[in-house]
């Protein structure tokens, strides 16, 4: 049985309890058919509705505006990666770094607002690709990075006095 681009590379699945011997179809630098392209390009569009439902939902309780959201999601589909299970962002599992490069893309987004630059030509792509060399300019004691770690700092130590609080409650309510 062949795998579909002559390599003989094969993995497993299980269907129904029977493990099965499937082949491995795809690798780096494969060239898509448009059936393929399309497939793909449904499921990147189901993972992102399904990974940004709730910030979404959150938002618009909070009454954030629809271009903000917008902006959220155009950062969050330029780093999203098949098989990264994170709540995106580029700097997966590093609150500051991700607060950082939120901060980083306001203020390369603002820029080219303040300079009337044509938005089409500045994406999401773009936008990241200059926060990331802002951030880089300034280095790991600048001025971004700095606000980010005081950012995430005040939101851990809130949390924590939240907990607290909700301990106590819970306590109360157990008497």
């Amino acid at each position: 049985m062949a795998d579909g681009n002559g390599s003989g590379n094969y993995d497993q699945i299980t269907i129904q309890g029977q493990a099965f011997r499937v082949p491995i179809r795809y690798a780096a630098g494969h060239s898509l058919n448009d059936g393929e392209a399309s497939a793909l390009n449904q499921t990147f569009h189901e993972n992102l509705r399904n990974n940004f439902a709730s910030k979404v939902r959150d938002g618009a309780e909070a009454g954030v505006p629809h271009d903000t959201l917008q902006q959220q999601l155009d950062d969050y589909a330029n780093d999203y990666q098949f098989g990264v299970r994170t709540g995106g962002g580029g700097f997966r599992g590093d609150p500051v770094m991700t607060a950082a490069m939120n901060m980083a893309r306001e203020l390369v987004r603002n820029a080219v607002k303040a300079k009337s630059m044509d938005a089409d030509a500045w994406p999401a792509s773009r936008i990241s690709q200059a926060a990331k060399a802002l951030l880089e300019m300034q280095g790991e004691n600048g001025k971004i990075l700095s606000i980010a770690r005081q950012q995430i700092e005040t939101e851990r130590a809130t949390a924590k006095e939240a907990m607290q609080s909700v301990h106590e409650l819970l306590d109360q309510a157990q008497a």
